[in-house]
């Protein structure tokens, strides 16, 4: 059972995702910075206040600091795979 506080903060979070998706759909490109490495894919809008290079490095070492080099691995059927990225 939850309580109304819970209730509220589950509130202002689904609030915050929603503006911040209404803000990435008002942006005059559709165009994101990606990182794909293997299997993992990570896209990220541009935006005035993050610093994408800053990001995609300190990404990178923490993937690389949980699976070294299994991060790098990849099978056949698993680049074949198609709708394997998902965007929201």
């Amino acid at each position: 059972m939850t309580d109304s506080s819970s209730n509220e903060e589950l509130a202002g979070m689904a609030a915050e995702l929603i503006s911040a998706k209404m803000d990435a759909a008002r942006k005059d490109t559709q165009m994101t910075h990606v990182l794909k490495i293997g299997t993992f894919h990570m896209e990220l809008v541009p935006d005035k206040d993050i610093d994408v290079e800053n990001i995609f490095k300190e990404t990178l070492a923490m993937l690389m600091e949980k699976y070294d080099e299994k991060l790098l691995s990849i099978t056949i059927s698993q680049a074949s795979e198609k709708g394997g990225v998902q965007y929201g």
